[in-house]
């Protein structure tokens, strides 16, 4: 799934520096993780202290959270394998993932930004969001094309100040992040437009509405369920899950659905990089070139 960035979800992700000085802007554990970290989250970490310094001239508190920094260290690349994009074709499985949670998802945690955003008042709020993101839905904006629809990020706004300083070209960095970062979704509308697939996909529709489920796809399918079982209690909401999702995985096998969606990913892969492998070498080319930079910032050698 692919949801076009928006300033809220920025407000999680985004880590800066309370104080003026490079020193005082990452605690000395954090420097000397950083010193060992890979390139990919030097550069995230060197975004956010470059930041959190915009922001202060913007007039600002962006309050530095060491958990935070820590986890943006560590956080692990993204996964790259697409199995999860195809419904579940094994019946014993489908039943599993279909049945009640056995533990409840924890809300993410609260840092020390996301507090100092929430105790804003809403004027000032909306001023903190322009002052970071800029207002990508006026004036002049990046734009990517993606099978979710276009993604716009604004010219303006300290975000875009620190990687077009970082990067050089802010529209061809952008363009070529996010496209990067969407991989994925990519391959998968290719994959999901390709003949044998769509063939697939009306065998599993046709043999879904032989058993009484006139759905166009495993995702119509959990929505019709949750909707004609709102008023049922928990454990026949559960069974009802159960079955629906034992159904779609018999019709999925027997379509040949998954399998065919495995088969035509990796040609789908290759023919994604190849058309993007221009703009991501360029890609590549500018972060490495930014990365020296990057390491001396967060040596605290550049203030």
């Amino acid at each position: 799934m692919v949801v076009p960035p928006t300033r809220l979800f920025l407000f999680i992700v985004l880590l800066a520096a309370a104080c003026g000085t490079p020193q005082a802007e990452l605690p000395a554990d954090v420097r000397s993780s950083a010193r060992g970290a890979d390139d990919a989250a030097v550069l995230r970490l060197a975004e956010t202290v470059l930041i959190g310094r915009c922001m202060r001239r913007a007039g600002f508190d962006y309050p530095l959270d060491p958990a935070e920094l820590r986890n943006e260290l560590a956080a692990p690349r993204p996964p790259t394998s697409l199995d999860s994009a195809w419904p579940e074709d094994d019946e014993k499985r489908a039943a599993a993932a279909a049945g009640p949670s056995t533990a409840a998802v924890p809300p993410p945690p609260r840092t020390r930004l996301n507090r100092y955003v929430e105790g804003l008042d809403p004027a000032r709020r909306e001023a903190f969001a322009t002052a970071l993101y800029g207002d990508p839905t006026t004036g002049p904006a990046v734009e990517v094309t993606l099978p979710s629809g276009t993604v716009r990020q604004s010219r303006a706004g300290c975000r875009s100040e620190v990687l077009r300083r970082l990067y050089g070209d802010l529209d061809a960095y952008v363009r070529a992040r996010i496209s990067k970062d969407n991989i994925n979704p990519l391959v998968q509308a290719r994959v999901t437009t390709d003949p044998a697939f769509t063939a697939a996909q009306a065998r599993w529709r046709t043999c879904m509405t032989k058993r009484h489920w006139a759905v166009a796809d495993p995702a119509e399918l959990t929505a019709r369920v949750a909707e004609t079982s709102a008023t049922l209690p928990p454990d026949q909401q559960a069974e009802r899950s159960r079955a629906a999702a034992v159904t779609s995985a018999r019709c999925n096998r027997q379509a040949s659905l998954s399998a065919t969606a495995r088969r035509l990913t990796p040609a789908a892969q290759r023919r994604v990089l190849a058309d993007l492998s221009v703009p991501l070498t360029d890609l590549s080319r500018r972060e490495q070139a930014a990365l020296p930079y990057a390491r001396r910032l967060l040596a605290g050698e550049d203030s």
